[in-house]
């Protein structure tokens, strides 16, 4: 026994020894940064590789830190190479550091795999992760804006939960969806990416020309958005959190007329169309009620909390991400909010064997946000929000609001207090991979993935009776739908590289098999026995049932493949073929190929280039290739049957339910397709602080998929309607991507620059429909021009007097505005052939910029930081119908903006812009569509500025973090435009409606605080 006792003391001896032994050998390293020129590097991260300890060069380039001999410093800065130093015998280290090409060396995903920027052939833009996370927004891709050449990003609503839409180099169909195709992390998710976090994301690429994104096949003709998520990496575990806590801010809009200014002009309208005035004594009303200040929140909340842990060694690497984001809308109902995990896992189980998985939980869940702003300002200021107490009893909760004197405008805060419908999904994605290197240089990979969600909405409607004529909801009701969406994924690569002698060649081929289920099921009935919340469900309803369900499927084979080469580095050519087999289409047009082809020359390796010192790199690139789009209903080449009644026999007849062919079949409907070429240039210059690109491309779309109706003769319904392959568009523009970056002392500053022109013009058209309108016709397509612009009549200000309106006649002495008064809008007869009428309607505006841009700006100063991004829009209009509500009253008594009696003509020479109040409007001042409601929509934005503060490294020492940065912003708090709507952004449904502008929600200033931890 005593031999273990002493055995043991000896060995604990030994340890404590070893361990004195090895505390011993911990001490301080001192050192200078300097660059090639011996000039200082203040600002320089150090860390100890494989940690999280580090610190910065002071002002002088010096730094000190405490360090083991078998410890490897790590030196980065921006600009510059990374070095790795061994610690091993020294204590003061020189170090050199040298500036570097930018991101030359950077790997950037491509589709169906990885390739270093030097070597790209064709149009992509990255963005990195931590450049979007600056921003706190629900929707990463509102990040991105003003910082890609050639997207744009249109946020179209601040509406909680909106997606902003997002044209890649304009677009390429008129009737199908122009949103580009989204694939994280090789798996193609759809249209929205609202399910993921800005701080998530490791990079996003855009693939802009067909020879990057044809590998893509016919999801790619409007572009390919590839997001990388976060995975872990080798080294200590490492937690990380980032929260930002903020509130937007909404104003009002416009002054209204308050009661006393409301009686007046309506006095004033009334006795312009020759009525009685209604208002005796306007000053006794008073100011009237604030229906803007007692129904909307000026000021509404918004949280974005993300917390990461990430890790691994030589085996296996994990990544694990929580997230949670809350935006609640200006009125007292109406938010949204999302909750997502995302947890990867990666092994190295061998040299030649790995494997991964990646599991995406998520929930969305959101209020219903009501979209009647307008009407807190166009009710009556005279009306009371509340009946009078003695009218209220009897009454139930919802019916005791007073009714608007003198409009139709339901009361908006009783209409906020019915509103219950609400939503949400429960949604899980995951994939898992695995790579096999079975020889030398060959890879092969196979990835099955899956997305699933489960979606749900509720609504109830309870009874109320405000107004026995007209607002009121007798008997109540409940609605409740399910919607269950399905999609898997799987793909298997086999990739082969080579390199000798100055060759590099890489060989991929592949397939993929994708499948989309969606089914659905609702029902909704009437008459539950009271509105209190848990009876609000369709068994406890006792009428009306009606129940609704059906289920669809789509999918696609396809195999695809890539030939890279390059000699020397300098020399390069990338072709892809990929063919694409959907079940969209019958067997005859089932398959198409998509191929492309592309090759790049970098001059700046030539001899003859060695003399030019002040370019660093140059290189040349063009591009072709075929993508297509297959965005249409998943049974066009089946007819399908409408659903209707008709009253038959004498007197009330009998209702009998009848159908009708609604859509007729095309067997021969096929793929829309898109041609692109594409020529550019990247370059860095003057030792790596200028760098940039320059594209011309040209993207032309055949077979175009519209619509179209049948012939009258043809005896088919006027709205039967049948998918047909015809027309042709062309779109061409220049794009430019132009950045400095450079340090002066302890200054670093980086300034980015982009520009974007898009052209678009219809090339041909069906000679069934030669013209093509959107709602209303009013926008208009045709052949030689850009597709959806404004199509109304002009006008020429306003008549003054009689004199001017007898002067606007035709050669024989008849009026062209027989109606018209002093004060009028005067309307051009374009056409000249002496009428007034649907023919001199024209083209008064497009809503398609001239161009885009962005300006980005990133300084830091010691501990201090500064981030700014702004975005402009230059030379589209928009159609802008809140002045049909805010300076007209015909037929209405609903409130206008105030001052209208000064703005509006009130006698010879007193407007030329705004025509007279009046109750009738014979002349159609406000009904005729003309470019009185269109107006320059051009708009620079400050989208983003943030300053931050980090702790020094002797705090985070003694708190224990590796790094805390505290930060205030401010999110589109300054917009300058002449546009006097709502909100400059403005997209539309599709391209055929695009740029109109009515009392959209719009996008807010947002003012938050924030903190990024990492310990």
């Amino acid at each position: 026994m005593s031999k273990y006792i002493i055995k043991s003391i000896w060995l604990l001896a030994i340890f404590f020894c070893f361990s004195v032994s090895m505390l011993g050998q911990e001490r301080i390293i001192k050192g200078v940064v300097v660059d090639s020129n011996g000039e200082p590097l203040p600002g320089v991260s150090i860390a100890i590789k494989g940690t999280t300890t580090g610190t910065i060069t002071d002002v002088d380039g010096n730094f000190m830190v405490e360090v083991e001999p078998s410890d490897v410093l790590q030196f980065s800065f921006i600009g510059f190479n990374n070095l790795e130093v061994p610690v091993e015998g020294n204590t003061f280290l020189n170090i050199v550091m040298e500036e570097s090409l930018v991101a030359l060396d950077e790997v950037v995903a491509i589709g169906y795999g990885r390739a270093k920027k030097s070597d790209l052939t064709s149009s992509i833009t990255s963005v990195k992760g931590e450049e979007m996370k600056t921003m706190s927004v629900g929707n990463p891709v509102e990040a991105l804006q003003g910082k890609a050449p050639g997207v744009q990003v249109v946020a179209g609503s601040g509406h909680p939960g909106a997606s902003p839409k997002v044209l890649i180099r304009g677009f390429t169909s008129l009737n199908l969806s122009t949103d580009p195709l989204y694939v994280v992390d090789g798996v193609p998710m759809g249209t929205n990416l609202n399910f993921l976090n800005t701080n998530e994301i490791e990079s996003i690429e855009v693939l802009k020309d067909a020879s990057a994104s044809a590998i893509y096949g016919s999801r790619a003709s409007n572009g390919v958005v590839l997001i990388t998520t976060k995975r872990g990496e080798k080294g200590k575990t490492q937690f990380s959190a980032d929260l930002s806590y903020g509130f937007q801010v909404f104003e009002k809009p416009y002054d209204m007329a308050n009661a006393t200014e409301y009686a007046e002009i309506m006095n004033q309208s009334l006795q312009n169309a020759g009525l009685d005035e209604r208002f005796p004594d306007p000053a006794s009303l008073g100011e009237g009620t604030d229906w803007w200040g007692e129904g909307v929140n000026k000021v509404s909340p918004q949280r974005n909390f993300s917390f990461q842990a990430s890790g691994g060694n030589e085996k296996h690497r994990f990544a694990v991400s929580l997230n949670y984001y809350d935006q609640e809308s200006f009125y007292n109902s109406g938010n949204w909010q999302k909750f997502t995990a995302r947890l990867s896992s990666d092994w190295e189980f061998a040299d030649w064997i790995s494997a991964g998985v990646m599991v995406n939980p998520r929930r969305e869940a959101w209020d219903d946000t009501p979209n009647w702003y307008q009407d807190y300002l166009l009710i009556d200021p005279i009306t009371p929000i509340y009946r009078p107490v003695e009218e209220q009893a009897g009454l139930n909760e919802y019916s005791i609001y007073q009714r608007s004197y003198y409009t139709y405008v339901w009361n908006p805060i009783a209409r906020d207090a019915r509103q219950f419908d609400e939503g949400g999904y429960y949604a899980l994605a995951a994939n898992a991979y695995a790579e096999i290197k079975p020889v030398k240089d060959l890879v092969f990979r196979t990835q099955i993935s899956g997305d699933y969600k489960f979606s749900h909405d509720d609504d109830f409607e309870p009874d109320f009776v405000i107004d026995g004529a007209h607002e009121k909801n007798e008997i109540n009701y409940v609605y409740r739908s399910h919607d269950f969406n399905s999609y898997w994924n799987w793909t298997n690569t086999l990739t082969y590289s080579i390199e000798t002698d100055g060759h590099n060649a890489s060989i991929m081929g592949g397939a993929t098999l994708e499948k989309w289920g969606y089914r659905y099921i609702n029902g909704t009935k009437d008459g539950i026995p009271n509105n209190s919340d848990p009876l609000r469900e369709l068994d406890a309803a006792t009428e009306n049932p009606e129940v609704n369900g059906n289920s669809s499927s789509t999918s696609i084979e396809s195999f695809l493949g890539r030939i890279s080469y390059n000699y020397l580095n300098r020399y390069y050519v990338t072709a892809t073929y990929r063919v694409d087999g959907s079940s969209k289409f019958l067997d005859n047009n089932k398959w198409a190929a998509f191929p492309s082809v592309s090759v790049a020359w970098r001059i700046s390796d030539e001899d003859f280039m060695s003399g030019v010192d002040f370019i660093d790199d140059w290189k040349l690139r063009a591009g072709w290739g075929r993508l297509g789009n297959q965005n249409l209903p998943s049974n066009v080449y089946t007819s399908s049957i409408g659903q209707d009644y008709y009253v038959f026999g004498p007197g009330e007849g009998s209702l009998v339910n009848t159908t009708y062919p609604s859509s007729m079949k095309n067997e021969d409907i096929k793929w829309e397709t898109v041609e692109d070429i594409n020529l550019g240039t990247d370059f860095t210059l003057f030792r790596n602080h200028i760098d940039g690109s320059l594209e011309y491309y040209q993207k032309k779309t055949k077979d175009m998929i519209f619509q179209l109706p049948y012939p009258n003769y043809s005896g088919y319904p006027d709205d039967a309607k049948i998918w047909s392959n015809v027309g042709s568009m062309k779109s061409q523009g220049m794009e430019m991507a132009l950045n400095y970056h450079n340090h002066a002392g302890r200054l670093k500053y980086d300034v980015g620059v982009t520009f974007t022109t898009v052209a678009v013009e219809a090339t041909d058209l069906p000679d069934i429909t030669p013209v093509v309108y959107g709602d209303n016709e009013y926008t208009r397509t045709v052949e030689g021009d850009e597709p959806g612009y404004f199509y109304g009549y002009k006008t020429d200000g306003i008549f003054q007097n009689q004199f001017e309106i007898n002067a606007h006649a035709n050669e024989h002495g008849a009026l062209l505005q027989e109606y018209a008064q002093p004060g009028d809008i005067r309307f051009v007869d374009v056409n000249g052939d002496g009428e007034l009428n649907g023919e001199d309607r024209t083209k008064i505006g497009s809503p398609w910029p001239d161009f885009t841009g962005g300006v980005n700006v990133r300084l830091a100063y010691d501990r201090f930081d500064l981030v700014a991004n702004v975005y402009a829009s230059v030379g589209n209009d928009i159609v802008n119908w809140v002045k049909g509500d805010l300076y007209n009253t015909e037929n209405s008594d609903n409130n206008v903006i105030s001052g209208l009696l000064d703005k509006a003509w009130h006698g010879e020479n007193t407007s030329n812009e705004y025509p007279r109040v009046s109750h009738t409007d014979l002349n159609q001042n406000f009904s005729r569509f003309s470019d009185f409601y269109v107006e320059d929509g051009s708009f620079v934005r400050l989208k983003n500025i943030q300053l931050g503060y980090s702790l020094p490294q002797p705090v985070l020492e003694r708190i224990g973090l590796t790094k805390c940065r505290f930060y205030v912003s401010g999110q589109n708090i300054l917009t300058i435009t002449g546009y006097d709507g709502v909100e400059p952004e403005v997209s539309g449904d599709n391209v055929l409606n695009f740029g109109f502008s009515g009392w959209t929600y719009p996008v807010l200033p947002t003012y938050l605080l924030g903190v990024n931890i990492t310990f």
